[in-house]
């Protein structure tokens, strides 16, 4: 297989073929390429879409389809892919927190594989590959400095001329957009967090409503995880020998097993600004719905629901 940073060099070069269309600006700093989605310029639908295939490294495929809720028309995000491990664990997961100075940024990527952030993660799914390029989605309301530039070097061993870096603000348009298009690995990483051999997993598909933006980053980022907690619908096809143990999983896994199910992220932000990761039930990250079919028996097992009022809440709809 292709290495996934290769596969995401590559569409990241697409983007910047297309940077006025995609509505994004391509700067070079310290020698690496650079792609603002959403910081100091609008970004676009269409950035988002580019931002969250980078973050899967390449291996998925990432679509908009509407989403119908009661009499609401949505967009949403659609992901697909028969990678899922590799995609969305090694690349997609936001495993690596990059503190340069008074820089700060969630990393996600395949640029991770060869920094190998979380180490111990890497070394659970056993997923390796070799790049002298690499590709990096940094979260954050900043631009990169040559300083955070020669940390990335350092640290995943490639030039900085063959670093391809895409910086998207939580706030923006490509924000929103890539934030639900991790509806499928925000289920793998709850199946693993109880305990599920990931591995066993085949193929990952998820559905996740884009939340409306707002100029808080705070209120967005409770808008963007009341999407995939309460909106968000996965799919998964595994290879599993117990079909009694599968359906504990299935069940453990949907938003609804935590206690802190029901309560609005954005009235938690209100609450517990940024220290809200911290102050929740961590098994509250996961999506509303989860679908597994087992291949092995050829049963299917569904756990969750979509929380309509939760998402009306979120999106301070309004009736005219």
């Amino acid at each position: 297989m292709k290495p996934m940073n290769k596969l995401a060099v590559n569409l990241i070069k697409e983007g910047v073929d297309l940077a006025h269309e995609l509505k994004v600006e391509i700067l070079n700093v310290g020698g690496a390429t650079v792609i603002d989605a959403g910081v100091k310029v609008g970004g676009s639908v269409d950035s988002g879409i580019l931002v969250s295939k980078v973050c899967l490294g390449g291996l998925a495929s990432v679509s908009l389809t509407p989403l119908l809720i009661e009499d609401m028309a949505l967009p949403a995000i659609a992901v697909s892919t028969d990678y899922p491990i590799e995609s969305c664990i090694a690349s997609q997961l936001a495993g690596w927190r990059i503190k340069v100075g008074e820089f700060f940024a969630n990393g996600s990527g395949p640029a991770r594989v060869l920094a190998k952030k979380p180490r111990k993660l890497f070394e659970s799914i056993g997923y390796t590959e070799q790049s002298d390029e690499a590709a990096l989605v940094l979260e954050t309301s900043r631009i990169p400095n040559e300083d955070v530039i020669k940390y990335i070097s350092s640290e995943t061993g490639v030039e900085p001329k063959n670093i391809y870096i895409v910086v998207v603000a939580p706030n923006s348009i490509a924000g929103t957009v890539q934030v639900s298009a991790r509806i499928v690995e925000t289920g793998i990483f709850k199946l693993n967090t109880i305990g599920f051999d990931i591995k066993c997993i085949k193929y990952g598909f998820g559905v996740c409503p884009i939340a409306p933006i707002h100029p808080d980053p705070l209120v967005m980022m409770g808008r963007t995880n009341d999407m995939l907690l309460y909106g968000g619908s996965t799919y998964y096809v595994v290879s599993y020998p117990d079909d009694a143990k599968l359906r504990e999983y299935v069940n453990k896994t949907p938003s609804s097993s935590s206690r802190d199910y029901g309560k609005s992220f954005v009235e938690l932000v209100k609450q517990f600004g940024e220290e809200i990761l911290y102050k929740v039930d961590p098994n509250i990250f996961a999506p509303a719905t989860v679908t597994v079919n087992n291949i092995s028996s050829g049963r299917t097992f569904k756990a969750g629901y979509i929380n309509i009022n939760v998402i009306k809440s979120s999106i301070a709809l309004s009736l005219v």
